[in-house]
């Protein structure tokens, strides 16, 4: 038999692509088992109750911390909205961490690229690490060894269609077939590297989604701003937001204003109101209870 390894050019064809299905398939299991089992375990450590933003963290990641962030600031008129929805500073700088680096990025800035900047911030780090530390955050640790396993696993499909597709170019063999298929585990090798590098969002852990469902009900009711409910600092457009996004936010207008649009373009706003930093005249829609907030543009004046 001359057949290459003894087994002929069509026949490891088929194999291959078996090869490939196989370790695709194999790779979403064991990411689906991992994840599962990350998100079942519960070791929750004792410690006194979460802070708005990292139940704000638990609810929707990091994005959420920051949107909850920008709320308590423009609730508080330290943060401004012009009628292009960029958010400003408006008074003095916060003092807690997340809120301060969320201040400092706010020159003129959406509340998409707010998020984009402090996302990766040492303040947002150490929300993470606190969540982490009392185990209301799955294991990102197991994450990191299942992309690890699919990472290897992706890269010996490769190296064997690779070193097939050599041996038959040596031996004048037609490899027509094979090196589409080679290409194709090149792609599906640089995706599971790319996926092993990138850090997404931590879920909550079985005690942290406990956690989060005690604080939602403990705020299903009306609750004064600030104020305690069920042991939770809650209330407020701040808790809105940090539980449900800002669809929840209680000014629709200045939610909707707030809301990262679909797709980033240029110029103003479209959401009905004809503020800008150079028409606030008489007449103008910027005025109390418009789309900017309540005393105009995110509560002074008309962004000029």
């Amino acid at each position: 038999m001359d057949d290459p390894w003894g087994i002929s050019g069509p026949d490891f064809v088929v194999l291959y692509i078996a090869l490939l299905g196989a370790a695709l398939l194999v790779r979403l299991i064991v990411s689906g088992v991992v994840s599962s089992r990350a998100a079942r375990a519960d070791h929750a450590q004792p410690g006194p109750p979460p802070t708005v933003y990292e139940l704000a963290f638990l609810a929707g990641g990091p994005d959420r911390a920051v949107d909850a962030a920008i709320a308590a600031l423009v609730e508080r008129g330290q943060l401004r909205v012009n009628s292009y929805k960029q958010i400003s500073q408006a008074g003095s700088r916060p003092v807690e961490p997340l809120e301060r680096a969320v201040a400092d990025v706010a020159q003129l800035k959406t509340t998409a690229t707010i998020r984009a900047q402090v996302r990766g911030s040492a303040a947002m780090r150490a929300l993470e690490d606190g969540l982490d530390r009392r185990g209301l955050l799955t294991s990102a640790a197991a994450k990191r060894q299942a992309r690890t396993f699919g990472l290897v696993l992706q890269l010996a499909v490769l190296v064997l269609g690779v070193a097939r597709l050599v041996n038959g170019i040596s031996l004048g063999r037609p490899v027509g077939i094979l090196v589409p298929l080679v290409l194709i585990a090149a792609v599906l090798t640089i995706v599971a590297a790319v996926r092993r590098t990138r850090t997404g969002a931590r879920q909550p852990s079985a005690a942290g989604q406990r956690l989060l469902g005690q604080a939602r009900s403990a705020a299903s009711g009306p609750v004064p701003a600030g104020a305690l409910a069920g042991g939770f600092l809650l209330g407020g457009a701040v808790a809105a937001v940090a539980l449900g996004g800002w669809a929840m936010y209680p000014d629709e207008e200045l939610g909707a204003a707030l809301t990262p649009p679909a797709s980033f373009g240029g110029g103003g706003s479209s959401g009905g109101s004809s503020c800008s930093s150079s028409s606030c005249s008489s007449g103008s829609s910027c005025s109390s209870g418009s789309s900017c907030g309540g005393g105009g543009c995110g509560g002074g004046g008309c962004g000029g």
